[in-house]
């Protein structure tokens, strides 16, 4: 009966995938991003122990970002471009000053500060702008949800499922457009470009 049970969040979850991918390709490029949504605000810990809330990047253009470090596919590439996109800005002199990356975990348990310190460390982060932050699972899995992001726990395995997106937060605290993690021609200069293109708006 649980496995029926996992299987059905897991069709959900596509669904749910599929629709979001669906109203970005109807939604098409657009040279002024619009505002989709505000974002919920959240407190969470970041892995020097200090307690980081949405509003603690104010100002900021941002990319949100929910995974787990466990992950057996996506979140390692997906976490890799992320370090691409963090490259970019740093050369064009924004990162940590005018933008942030802010991934968060919502499998604490085995996430631990130390882990995701070595987990991160794969990814020369700058920790100046890029945030690793975790809170508790549920808590986490209610964010995740409340950023249309979806997640399910497979009881069996303790691993999870999800949609694997991350999104654009402006300074301001609104949800601007996501991005699809899975995209294999997924264009960095471009997600680079909209960060600061959002962030002057701020």
């Amino acid at each position: 009966m649980q496995k029926t049970g996992f299987k059905v969040v897991v069709m959900v979850l596509l669904v749910g995938l599929i629709a979001t991918l669906a109203y970005m390709l109807v939604k098409g490029p657009e040279k002024k991003i619009g505002v989709l949504k505000k974002a919920p605000d959240f407190k969470l810990e970041n892995l020097d122990g200090k307690t980081v809330t949405l509003a603690d990047t104010a100002g900021k253009a941002k990319l949100v970002y929910f995974y787990f470090s466990y992950c057996p596919d996506v979140c390692p590439p997906t976490t890799y471009n992320l370090s691409k996109i963090q490259d970019v800005l740093v050369k064009k002199g924004v990162f940590g000053t005018k933008t942030a990356l802010l991934s968060i975990t919502f499998d604490p348990t085995r996430d631990t500060p130390e882990r995701l310190k070595e987990f991160s460390s794969r990814f020369h982060p700058d920790y100046k702008g890029w945030y690793f932050l975790r809170g508790d699972e549920a808590y986490t899995a209610d964010l995740a949800k409340k950023f249309d992001v979806l997640v399910a726990k497979d009881p069996k395995t303790g691993n999870f499922t999800h949609t694997n997106l991350f999104l654009l937060v402006d300074g301001k605290g609104d949800v601007r457009t996501y991005y699809s993690g899975n995209d294999e021609n997924i264009d960095i200069e471009r997600i680079a470009n909209d960060l600061i293109q959002v962030s002057k708006e701020s």
